[in-house]
C-alpha cells in the first residue's frame, strides 16, 4: 500500500483530533475545576465571569501557559491582573496538561489549515511518500 502525502497528513490531522478530545476533559477535570474552586474561595475567579463554559478548560490553560505579564501595559493592566491569580494557582503538572491541550488543540486547526491550503492549490494531488 503507498501512502499519499496527503493521506499522511490526513492521519496525523486524525491524532491531533483525537489528542484534543482527550485532552480537553482531562484538563477541564483536573486543571480548571480545581484552580476555580481555589480562586472561588479567595474570590479572584474572574475568569469564570467573562469566558463562557465551553471555553474555560481552553481559557485557562492558556492562561496557564502563555505568560501574559510580558505584554502588560497600561490598556489591559486588568487583563493581566486577574490572569495572574490562575497562574499562580497553578501546579507543574497542571502546566503541562494545559501545555498538552494548546499544542493539540492549535496544531490540529493550523494543520487543518495547511491541508486546505494545499488541497485549493493542488500541491500534492500527485505526490507520494
Amino acid at each position: 500500500m503507498e501512502l499519499s502525502i496527503r493521506d499522511f497528513f490526513s492521519i496525523l490531522w486524525v491524532s491531533s483530533l483525537l489528542l484534543t478530545i482527550i485532552s480537553y476533559p482531562t484538563v477541564a477535570m483536573l486543571v480548571t475545576r480545581p484552580i476555580q474552586q481555589k480562586l472561588r474561595q479567595t474570590k479572584q475567579d474572574y475568569i469564570s465571569d467573562w469566558v463562557v463554559w465551553p471555553f474555560q478548560s481552553g481559557f485557562y490553560a492558556m492562561a496557564i501557559v502563555v505568560p501574559f505579564a510580558r505584554w502588560r501595559n497600561e490598556r489591559n493592566s486588568s487583563f493581566v491582573d486577574a490572569l495572574q491569580p490562575v497562574r499562580q494557582a497553578a501546579t507543574p503538572l497542571q502546566w503541562w496538561l494545559s501545555l498538552w491541550l494548546e499544542v493539540s488543540l492549535y496544531g490540529m486547526v493550523m494543520l487543518g489549515f495547511f491541508m486546505m491550503a494545499m488541497d485549493a492549490l493542488g500541491v500534492w494531488s500527485h505526490a507520494s511518500i
